[in-house]
């Protein structure tokens, strides 16, 4: 599933232009107890212009009593379970704002199965966070270990970039440029789900004070290889017929993905440990080559 915005002519009318994508638009109600500003997702918020999606938190004057203005950006599918998913984006933020916001790519089925990839930018510049939930134990009110962390980027994430994280049924691997940074095996999620992008704030512990100035999010393409969960059940006919087609499943049945330019290497190319006659249920392996990345099913 891919969605390159350098195709897509200048609109705000979004939902229109991107027949797998859907900007919300509703809103999150004030907490009072916990410190938890109103905030509302605003489909003004979401546009594309010159070949890239934007996302904006609106400036949030302090004293203003309405709800902080957000954005973000569905899959219309549910259904992904496992898999690669990239974008490249950068964020942005004016040096002179107080307060920041939080930008993020990532997988949720619920708040206990949900996997993150998020810029708070009261970080600082070269921070980013890979989290996956539960993270936090309010029994103990202490960070559940291993299931969050603060990682160091080599550049600043107002450069663009691909942030990425294949998802396979053990771990989740969250890479950098097509770098691997940080693998994580704790609470790797079990259920399928959907892709999210979102740009907010709403003064609580997380994203700190909203942004007293517009943030924003610039986003050049998503791509994204994954099974579903009816294929990852063996129920979908057409990916079945497309596996027998291609001669599959045995030893070195193997499903290529390229990179952005369309290059794949025999470098990335393996032999895969499967009998020909196993039964179609597979996970995700990921050999990295030069430039591009191979996706191939396991056939167990």
């Amino acid at each position: 599933m891919h969605t390159d915005f350098s195709k897509i002519p200048d609109t705000t009318d979004v939902n229109t232009a991107l027949s797998d994508w859907e900007v919300q638009d509703w809103a999150f109600n004030t907490s009072s107890s916990a410190g938890v500003m109103a905030r509302k997702n605003d489909a003004e918020n979401v546009w594309i212009k010159d070949g890239r999606l934007h996302l904006r938190q609106k400036g949030h004057k302090d004293g203003d009593d309405g709800p902080i203005s957000v954005a973000e950006v569905d899959s219309k599918r549910t259904d992904f379970q496992h898999g690669s998913f990239r974008a490249k984006f950068k964020v942005t933020v004016d040096k002179k704002a107080v307060g920041g916001a939080v930008a993020g790519f990532f997988f949720y089925y619920d708040d206990e199965d949900e996997s993150d990839i998020e810029i708070l930018t009261r970080d600082g510049d070269k921070t980013i966070r890979y989290t996956q939930h539960p993270a936090y134990d309010s029994a103990t009110d202490t960070t559940i270990p291993d299931a969050t962390f603060q990682i160091q980027l080599k550049k600043s994430w107002s450069k663009m970039q691909e942030h990425r994280f294949d998802w396979t049924p053990s771990k989740t691997t969250f890479f950098q440029d097509n770098s691997a940074i940080k693998e994580m095996t704790k609470n790797v999620p079990k259920h399928e789900g959907k892709i999210m992008i979102n740009l907010w704030a709403n003064n609580g512990t997380w994203s700190g004070l909203p942004s007293t100035k517009d943030v924003k999010m610039e986003m050049e393409y998503i791509m994204m290889y994954f099974n579903t969960s009816a294929s990852q059940s063996g129920n979908d006919k057409d990916f079945n017929s497309a596996c027998e087609a291609a001669g599959g499943p045995e030893n070195e049945t193997v499903c290529w993905i390229n990179d952005k330019s369309g290059v794949y290497s025999e470098d990335s190319k393996v032999t895969l440990s499967a009998s020909p006659a196993a039964s179609i249920s597979q996970n995700l392996v990921l050999v990295v080559g030069v430039g591009l990345a191979a996706l191939l099913l396991v056939w167990t």
